[in-house]
């Protein structure tokens, strides 16, 4: 209703521009206006004088004819809808530049019949070839290191695998041997002449010292030193020979430890002793001394054990990873390292790929216009490639009018033939219609991107007893300034004006929602007509006593 309410608006709007556009003329050009308009009027005039007395003999009017239907008949018949469609090729594909950069290739041109997967033309792409290059080296140097993971250690890599723990084994002896010594001399060279009776079960701290706690100390702590001292007096010729160095290392640095705090309480206890008669000032600052000395050889004892441990045991686990082969941490970390390097391959090869312009499927290129030198934007259209010899007509209708039609309806396209292959389920979100595609023949001498006519039959809406529904062609209806209406003929020949509620249009017919009755017998061609001219009934049309 609206598209046709919007016809008789127009009709006002063009008289409305004429007046407007006589008023933004200036006055010199309704001057000139006026005198124009003059100018004719008495060309007019002289015409008429000049040709008096000279009779024109006038034709006698003929009246008009007109064919007339029942809104019955015009309503119960099929209703062509005719929509502008485009025709496309089924498969049909636009490649768009996925980056930036100048052409330096092309290989092929408008035209051209491709297949999928070729090379149309390149961008400059030096930095991103270097990049797979590099990425690939990295990818054969983890696959290498995975290899050799897997394979192990060679007989001569055992060799001297066995020679690196035989002197680590070596070094840990001399340091328990060194120890050994160490906590020897600091108690029996160095603290044993301080005390009376130092191996007996009741040692005593000789000197007169203000910190009796000190002494009481020193004198507990020798004589828990005694088994340690007897265990290394004994051990020390056959250490070299101990199958668990490493378990030697760790009791002889926990005597180690002891024997230094055993010093350290010493020294608290020189530290406050009184010289007197026995024991003068200088011999008691020549014990800390030498108590000193002893524990700072004591420390660094300590740090022997702990080098000499540390190098034992990855002496020892080194071999017995070249023995028993790869450990499978080791196996899993080389796998990780040479996936990274396939990821990391991938995405150098993704880049360069990025710079190749591909035909996407096999077809005929549509569009591309691309030379060597021109400068490409990432996203631009570049390639159209197109299977020309299978096409389909691409339409829009509106929701009202894809309910009159389905899937197999003959339609007609200009000069060729089709059906309907596809109705889309729902409104395009673009163009808020339906889209519809239609199947053609092959020899229908449409060409990829026509512009067609498309029209097919459908049937008119079923009226019931309780819904009629009823439409009759466009052309008659007459469009007024202010309603539309139809004709009917009056027992005089004359035309009669029936005024109209209009509803949806369908194609070339529109839905009449108030006016008519299915009886009435209407003009069915109201164009150039107007109410009470006199016309003349076809025969074809039925009888002249229309009506209301």
């Amino acid at each position: 209703m609206e598209t046709i309410s919007r016809i008789g608006r127009r009709l006002r709007e063009r008289s409305l521009a004429v007046r407007a556009s006589y008023a933004v003329l200036s006055g010199r050009q309704r001057t000139y206006l006026w005198i124009l308009v003059a100018v004719v009027i008495g060309g007019g005039i002289f015409m008429i004088v000049h040709s008096r007395g000279v009779v024109v003999p006038q034709e006698e009017q003929v009246a008009r004819q007109v064919e007339v239907k029942s809104v019955a008949e015009l309503s119960s018949g099929s209703a062509s809808l005719s929509v502008v469609g485009t025709v496309s090729s089924k498969s049909e594909a636009t490649v768009r530049a996925e980056k930036s950069g100048e052409v330096v290739s092309v290989s092929h041109e408008l035209g051209d019949t491709v297949s999928a997967g070729t090379v149309v033309a390149q961008l400059e792409n030096a930095s991103e070839r270097a990049a797979v290059l590099t990425a690939q080296g990295s990818v054969d140097a983890a696959s290498a290191a995975l290899a050799k993971v897997k394979k192990g250690t060679r007989e001569e890599q055992l060799a001297i695998l066995k020679s690196n723990l035989d002197t680590a084994r070596s070094g840990a002896v001399n340091t328990l041997l060194t120890a050994y010594a160490a906590v020897d001399s600091a108690v029996k060279g160095t603290t044993d002449p301080m005390f009376s009776n130092p191996t007996s079960g009741q040692p005593h701290f000789n000197l007169l010292t203000s910190n009796t706690q000190a002494k009481s100390n020193a004198e507990n702590m020798r004589l828990l030193l005694n088994p340690a001292l007897e265990r290394e007096g004994a051990v020390t010729a056959k250490v070299s020979t101990f199958a668990d160095l490493a378990g030697e290392l760790s009791r002889s640095e926990s005597e180690v430890r002891s024997v230094r705090t055993f010093l350290d309480a010493v020294i608290v206890a020189l530290n406050a002793a009184i010289a007197n008669s026995d024991f003068s000032a200088s011999t008691i600052a020549t014990y800390i001394t030498n108590a000193s000395a002893a524990r700072t050889a004591l420390t660094t004892s300590l740090s022997s054990i702990a080098s000499a441990r540390s190098a034992l045991e990855v002496a020892q686990k080194t071999l017995d990873q070249g023995v028993t082969g790869a450990q499978q941490e080791d196996i899993d970390a080389a796998t990780a390292t040479l996936t990274q390097a396939q990821g990391a391959l991938a995405s150098a090869r993704a880049n360069l790929e990025k710079t190749i312009i591909r035909a996407p499927i096999s077809g005929t290129i549509n569009s591309f216009s691309l030379k060597r030198g021109d400068f490409v934007q990432a996203t631009q259209a570049v390639l159209t490639v197109a299977n020309n010899g299978a096409l389909e007509v691409v339409a829009y209708i509106t929701e009202d009018d894809a309910k009159s039609i389905a899937v197999g309806t003959s339609v007609e396209i200009e000069d060729a033939e089709g059906s309907i292959t596809r109705i889309a389920p729902a409104l395009d979100p673009l163009t808020k219609k339906i889209e519809v595609r239609i199947g053609i023949a092959k020899n229908a001498g449409l060409v990829n991107g026509q512009s067609v006519i498309i029209s097919f039959n459908r049937k008119a809406p079923v009226s019931t007893a309780k819904n009629t529904i009823i439409t009759i062609p466009i052309s008659a209806l007459k469009v007024g300034a202010e309603d539309m209406s139809v004709f009917t003929v009056s027992a005089s020949s004359a035309l009669v004006s029936h005024v109209v509620t209009v509803g949806v249009l369908l194609g070339d017919r529109v839905e009449i929602r108030a006016g008519l009755t299915p009886e009435m017998e209407i003009v069915t061609d109201a164009r150039g007509l107007r109410e009470g001219q006199v016309v003349q009934v076809s025969a074809k049309g039925g009888s002249s006593s229309g009506g209301k």
